[in-house]
């Protein structure tokens, strides 16, 4: 039998990334999204590479879902070898002195409670088995705050600091933490479509970095191998 990925957020720059490197190294993967139509085309296409793939529907702000989702996966593939965690967010950045409490709970549930949620359902068989891996991406913005970016960004420096925490808990374990935080826009997301046809909503002056979705996969599977670090910041 295959091992196994779930993507928790399969967006097309990161997240295909991901599957398509795991894909290659003969894992199956499991793709976790909101929007059935795009997802059912990545199984798509991926399926024509030749990479087994099962789509699973589902909005990972509705954290009490997570674990029908996880047994969905063992249903199909049986285990969870490695999880990758990183929902896309379409919110945009806001002045923090304009966020809510109602507004940073939302973006919490999304970025920081369901990666807690999935951790929570797939660690005890990575425990148990003494192998595993917990990854994920993040923006350059959850590593140091910026004036007039906030919104996701706390809510994912929370998930960073969850994730260091867990990285020294359970190393000993066999179980790997790895994550990419990156300052930029990643080939192939839809960001990066609207910066190559010039329609994105950056200031004009601003010199955005464009950073290899694949390098960035990569440096995740040599984390989940133990052969990577804890983190990776693009740029360097």
């Amino acid at each position: 039998m295959s091992k196994v990925i779930a993507l928790f957020g399969a967006g097309s720059g990161l997240g295909t990334a991901v599957a398509r490197r795991f894909g290659r190294e003969g894992y199956a993967v499991a793709l976790v999204a909101r929007r059935a139509g795009p997802l059912g085309a990545l199984v798509d296409t991926l399926k024509s590479e030749g990479i087994d793939a099962a789509a699973f529907p589902a909005d990972l702000s509705d954290t009490d879902g997570i674990p029908g989702v996880v047994e969905a996966m063992r249903t199909r593939f049986e285990a969870v070898d490695a999880a990758y965690y990183s929902p896309a967010s379409t919110e945009s950045f806001l002045p923090a002195s304009d966020m809510t409490v109602a507004m940073m709970r939302e973006r919490t549930e999304l970025l920081f409670h369901g990666l807690v949620a999935v951790v929570n359902e797939v660690l005890p068989e990575m425990r148990g088995r003494g192998s595993g891996a917990i990854l994920a991406g993040f923006g350059g913005t959850a590593a140091k705050g910026l004036p007039y970016m906030s919104g996701p960004a706390p809510a994912q420096a929370a998930a960073r600091n969850y994730l260091y925490s867990l990285h020294g808990e359970v190393a000993g374990a066999g179980v790997h933490v790895g994550m990419v935080t990156v300052s930029g826009v990643i080939t192939g997301s839809d960001y990066h479509r609207e910066m190559e046809k010039g329609s994105h909503d950056a200031p004009a002056d601003l010199e955005i970095p464009v950073v290899d979705a694949g390098h960035l996969a990569d440096r995740l599977w040599r984390s989940a191998n133990g052969i990577g670090q804890l983190e990776t910041a693009f740029p360097a």
